[in-house]
Order: C-alpha cells, then structure tokens, then sequence
C-alpha cells in the first residue's frame, strides 16, 4: 500500500472516531434560559382591566415611558374602538401614548418602551406579518427590556405560530408557543389547533384573563385563568396546568418540558451505571466525611499535581463567595484550586473557564439548588470538557445539589422550590452517571417515601439517596460508601417482603454494585 493511501486511510479512521466523540457528546439546542429580553402582557378579551393597563405602563417605564398604540388601517377599519381610546387616556397620566396608524409607525418604533398591538382585523395584520418590520420591531423592544401587549385576536400573533388551521406564522416573541382565546362559551379550541403543531406548548387564555410573561417568569392578572399545555411524551398525555392568582410557572421549566418529551426524556431503558474511567465522589450534604477534601486531591492526581475546578453557581444571586472551598483543597495539597463563579453562557464558554477546564485533574459543584447547574452548564462547551476530566482519569464530586446534578435523572429540579421530588422541565441531571436519580439530606429531611413514589413512575432508574456527611465514591459500577449516615438504594425490580423496606441501607464499608443492582461483601 502506498504512502499516500495509508496517510488517507489513517485521516479516514481519524475523522470516524472523531465522529464517534462528537456523538457521544451530542448536546440538543440550548434553551436560553433567562427566557425573554423584557415583557409580554397578553389580554384575553379587548376590555382589559384597569389593573392590565396599569400593569403594562409600570413595566414600559411609568412616567419615563415611551408608549406607542398601534392600529391598523384606519381608513378602512374605522380605528381603534371607544374602549382603546379611554386606555390612552388612562395611560396618559403616567406616559403620553402616542396613537399612531402603522403607516406612520416606523418613526415611533425605535424610542418605544411599550408597545399595544391593537388588532381588529385578521387581514390588515396578516399583510404587515409578511413585510417583516413589525416582527423585527417588536422583538428590538423586547431585546431592550420593554413590553409589548395585545388583546384579544392580537395575542396570537405574539407566538410561534398565529393559528394552528392554518400557515400564519406568528412574530415568536413567546418562544415556541401557540396561544389561543378560550371561546365564550368557555370550550376549548386548542385540541384542533393543535393537530399541526403539538410539539410546541399551547397557552390558552380565558376571557377576563391576561398572561403576563416577564423574563423567565409567568403570572396572571384578572379573574380567569391561563391553561397551558405541554405536549404528550413517553407514556404520558398531553399535561394541563392552570395559572390563577398568585400561582406561577416558568417559562424555562416548560419550554424545557416539552423538549424532554418531544426527545422521549426519561428514557425507558438508560444506559447502565458505570464510570469507565475516572472517580466520581457524590456527597449528601450536611457536612463531608472525615479527611475527603485529602482523598479527593488525591483521586485529582495527587499532591502537587492536582488542579481542581470549583463550581460555586448554584446558589441564589447574589452568588456568595465560596474561596474558603479552593483553601482547603489547596492546604490538602492541590497545586491549583480555582472557583468559578460565571452562570451566562458567554462567560461559562469564555477562553477563561474552557482553559482550565482543559488543565483540570478535578472539579467540585458545590451546594445550592440544582436547577441552576443546568441552567449554567447544558448544552454549552464546558459539558464535554466534564466529561474530558474524567476520561483524563480525574475526579468529578459534589455535595447536595452538586450530588445530584451528577445523575442522569435530576431529583427536585424546582425553580420556585424543591420540595417536590419531580419538577418536570427539569429532570435531566448532566449525566455522569447515567441510569441513576440521586437525591440528598435523605434521613435527616424524610425524603424516603419520595424516592419510593418516583421508582413507581421510573422504574427504569436506579435510586440512590444519600444522608448527610455520608458519600458514595464510584469507581466502574462499584460505589463504595463512606462517612457518617447510610447510602439507600432502590431498585424497583427487587422483590420486597411485606412489611419491609423498599430499599437496602448501606453504612460506611458498605460496597453496591449500581449496573448489576446488587450489595456487594463490605470493606473490600
């Protein structure tokens, strides 16, 4: 064989097995999750309230507002109606609105704070949606934290889609979204929207309601309701959840949702547990076993070698400093200890952080709520440089949230709080250790009947729930236990006597095998 066709068949081999590495770190589009630059204020009926009004005012800017009511075709459609007319004047206590035909709007459009999309008339909007200025206008005023608000027929063209029995596309303002008016007579029209498009989440809006989305966060104003609808997934249908009042839901959360079920996420048959090269240590919380900031700087390469990357972004803004962590693997001999501290993509993909997450030997998450890890690290660049770490031979660890963002199932992702163990939207941990839900602070905050509950709707995983200063070191398929409390495992698939626990409660010198499911002879 010749020298050339050697050089090409080894170029070929290269190119397929950097394929191979690539795929094994396929990451899905990443959902932004700060979710929308500034505010959305969506009416279900054209007699908005006072408090809509003044809702929409506050968040253009309140006396500094810079308010435009656009129309559409006056000529033809007669203007805005009597009810319009009385809000510019109820506006104009705190702003001066400017009344303007969309002909002449293009000259208001750039120093607007807030804008009301006042639509009466499915053609006039639909000819505007074409020319394209309107969409790219709106979403300039989002951009730079202002509101746009509609009524009625108008709050459809705010989503992705204007209506789903037919073609219209919408201005997407609300990201992957269809919104729809519950009928008068309060029926739903959402079912036969949403034959074309079910892999978007539907948001459907009663008469004396409106939808307020501001960044992430969405809320309700007025006595009716918003029902929004996730499309269905594995085995399970299509989820309603009703907003009124005081309650919430997060734009992220769903939009995450109906991505994990379009992804068929949970997976019915994961991949086993096992680290095939590496050291994962996952801490309960509550304090750590006696001497394991020594161990881990030697699982990391040892004295004087290991570089350690501290991940301190789960805790609520302002993030707390956490140096006292890079102290102390530093006194136990690490060469470098570093904590970072970035949460926006730009910064956690910045040369900086990608830099040392190529030198380190280790990295720590610390403790917090678990969501944000995932807000921080999914589907960015510094994911498969994790992963590099331990293919490297190095160490990943972490105590409470940092325990259970190692799992390929994230117990008690909530955004607003964690109580629940399922918090759907937020179900995926980064997955170092796959086929596992790992949840923490076990004993001491009862959580026992919770793992019980989720082995019920996924069997497929095996659950593990670890006490405080306690920690599972994981090596292959083997987790070795240490430190003061128990490590419970649960396997849905192991025969349980009446009376007994459904799960086996391993001491310190405990050893279980995580891929064959099983209690292995302690202290090896």
């Amino acid at each position: 064989m010749s020298t050339i066709s050697l050089r090409v068949r080894a170029l070929c081999i290269a190119f397929f097995f950097l394929c191979l590495n690539t795929a094994a770190f396929a990451q899905t589009p990443r959902i932004d999750p700060a979710g929308i630059g500034g505010a959305l204020l969506m009416c279900g009926s054209y007699q908005a309230s006072p408090e809509m009004f003044e809702k929409f005012v506050d968040l253009a800017g309140g006396a500094k507002a810079k308010i435009v009511i656009l129309t559409f075709d006056k000529a033809k459609y007669g203007g805005p109606p009597a009810d319009l007319l009385k809000a510019a004047a109820m506006m104009k206590d705190a702003a001066e609105p400017i009344l303007i035909d969309y002909a002449d709007a293009k000259k208001a459009f750039p120093e607007a704070t807030g804008l009301w999309l006042h639509v009466d008339s499915i053609s006039p909007m639909r000819n505007v949606m074409d020319e394209g200025v309107l969409r790219k206008e709106c979403h300039a005023i989002v951009k730079r934290g202002g509101i746009i608000a509609s009524a009625a027929a108008g709050v459809r063209y705010l989503g992705t889609r204007e209506m789903a029995v037919n073609t219209s596309p919408g201005m997407n303002l609300l990201p992957e979204s269809l919104i729809e008016l519950r009928d008068k007579n309060k029926t739903s029209r959402l079912p036969k929207s949403w034959q074309r498009w079910r892999d978007i989440v539907g948001y459907e809006l009663d008469r004396d309601a409106a939808m307020l989305v501001r960044g992430r966060t969405i809320s309700v104003l007025g006595a009716g309701a918003v029902r929004v609808y996730v499309p269905a997934g594995n085995d399970s249908g299509i989820r309603e959840v009703a907003i009124q009042g005081k309650a919430k839901e997060d734009l992220t959360a769903l939009r995450r949702a109906a991505r994990d079920r379009r992804e068929r996420f949970p997976a019915k048959a994961p991949e086993p547990p096992f680290v095939e090269k590496g050291t994962l240590v996952i801490v309960g919380g509550g304090g750590q076993p006696d001497n394991l900031t020594k161990k881990f700087v030697e699982y990391a390469g040892g004295e004087g070698k290991a570089v350690i990357a501290i991940f301190a972004t789960a805790d609520k803004d302002p993030l707390s400093k956490r140096e006292s962590i890079a102290a102390a693997f530093r006194k136990a001999g690490a060469k470098k200890a570093t904590v970072l501290y970035d949460q926006k993509q730009a910064d956690v993909e910045s040369k900086r952080s990608l830099d040392l997450l190529k030198e380190a030997t280790g990295i720590w998450f610390d403790g917090g709520r678990q969501w944000r890890f995932v807000d921080c690290y999914e589907n960015t660049k510094a994911l498969p440089l994790m992963f590099d770490v331990l293919n490297r031979g190095g160490v990943i660890g972490g105590t409470s949230a940092g325990a259970t963002i190692q799992g390929e199932y994230l117990c008690r992702g909530g955004v607003f709080d964690n109580y629940d163990i399922r918090y759907e939207g937020y179900e995926r941990g980064l997955g170092f250790l796959k086929g596992v839900a790992i949840d923490q602070h076990f004993t001491k905050r009862k959580r026992e009947p919770e793992m019980t509950q989720l082995m019920k709707v996924y069997p497929q995983y095996l659950g593990i729930g670890i006490d405080e200063a306690t920690a599972i070191v994981v090596k292959g398929s083997i987790a070795d236990v240490i430190g003061k409390g128990k490590v419970h495992f649960y396997d849905a698939n192991r025969k349980v006597e009446n009376g007994q626990p459904d799960y086996e409660a391993l001491p310190a010198g405990g050893r279980y095998d995580l891929k064959e499911r099983k209690v292995l002879p302690g202290d090896k």
